[in-house]
């Protein structure tokens, strides 16, 4: 491996996890965080240093090369700008970013959420650099207090890219640099829709509403809301996406990669896959119905897979369902004001116009 510049973008779990890990792997690390949100950080302002407990391979501080809130400080001459954030916060790092990354950097998202495409409409064609989506965080991990991270483990990610057409020469050294990636999508699209959590975080949390809700609970995912009846909720959710990733010729396994689950489980075997796994059962929350468990999988998972499926005409109808109780329960119309086909730059494309557009970059 060739070291490298680069700037890691979300000061959250998974931003702290990765700044710490791209360092520690021999990488020069630039790690950015909006002025906004800067106070709830300053410690590692302060100190450039994260540090690392639990399951992580080399616990102990990790020191950084810059900690910084000035976005062009932080990616100046990266050769990788690596996003890290819930996926409701890609489109204000779109508009951040327009017009100051260069053609010849690689922008890469965790998890992708159908990112290249918000980012590509956004930045317009002719000067976007490549985007690569990856299909879920690569650790477990939860901030412990500023600056502590506690890291549970790791998990195997598959990454896709905008256009695909740029992945072969790309790859290669992106496994190297980056993570092992196991899979490469076809595009972006088989991408996004191999986002594990909204078919995984649904079931337990819509089932569990009123115990999320509860001020005298506190609620754990996978030990209170991990139950048969989640699970098989789970099961149709995934169901349906793979219906659409079959009418665009993919075989889509995401919760089966992400679990070591075989194909074709069943609810038994998700249940155990989620309540008996030693690196998930341990995390906390989610104990508001605001939290992003529910106001990211459903607006920026569910949402724009329905909205693939009017493209395709490929039936949703569980899927539909729960956007419409998140609807409820949310008071807000996530058809709406979650990603929609316009904002993915896709409304009014056909099947063969998607395609195209999704493999080559091209727009008919």
């Amino acid at each position: 491996m060739v070291p490298k510049k680069i700037a890691v973008l979300g000061g959250g779990n998974g931003g702290h996890t990765m700044a710490a890990d791209f360092t520690v792997k021999g990488h020069t690390v630039n790690f950015y965080e909006m002025p906004k949100f800067k106070d709830k950080m300053k410690k590692v302002f302060e100190t450039q240093t994260i540090e690392m407990t639990g399951l992580f391979e080399k616990p102990g501080p990790v020191k950084l090369n810059m900690v910084t809130d000035d976005i062009e400080k932080a990616i100046e001459g990266c050769r990788y700008i690596i996003l890290v954030t819930p996926a409701f916060a890609h489109g204000d790092y779109a508009q951040l970013l327009k017009g100051k990354v260069k053609k010849d950097q690689i922008i890469v998202v965790f998890p992708g959420a159908f990112a290249a495409l918000q980012l590509r409409k956004v930045f317009g064609e002719k000067d976007c650099p490549v985007i690569a989506d990856v299909n879920n965080l690569p650790y477990d991990t939860r901030l412990k207090g500023e600056g502590r991270v506690e890291f549970y483990g790791r998990n195997d990610v598959n990454i896709g890219f905008m256009p695909a057409s740029a992945g072969p020469a790309l790859i290669d050294e992106m496994r190297e640099d980056l993570f092992p990636f196991v899979k490469v999508y076809n595009d972006v699209l088989e991408s996004g829709l191999s986002i594990v959590n909204p078919a995984w975080h649904t079931g337990p949390c819509l089932l569990s509403v009123t115990s999320i809700e509860h001020h005298l609970f506190n609620f754990f995912v996978y030990e209170h809301g991990w139950t048969p009846s989640a699970c098989k909720l789970n099961i149709v959710l995934d169901q349906e996406r793979k219906a659409v990733g079959k009418e665009l010729g993919y075989s889509l396994t995401p919760m089966e990669d992400f679990s070591g689950m075989p194909v074709g489980f069943n609810w038994k075997q998700l249940y155990a896959a989620g309540h008996g796994a030693i690196s998930l059962t341990p995390i906390c929350g989610p104990n508001s119905i605001w939290d992003r468990y529910l106001t990211e999988d459903c607006p920026f998972g569910l949402v724009p897979w329905a909205e693939i499926a009017k493209i395709l005409g490929v039936a949703m109808p569980t899927t539909n369902s729960c956007i419409d109780i998140y609807n409820i329960i949310h008071e807000k119309d996530w058809r709406k004001a979650g990603l929609t086909a316009e904002e993915l730059g896709i409304a009014g494309m056909n099947k063969e116009q998607l395609i195209k557009y999704v493999r080559e970059g091209i727009r008919d």
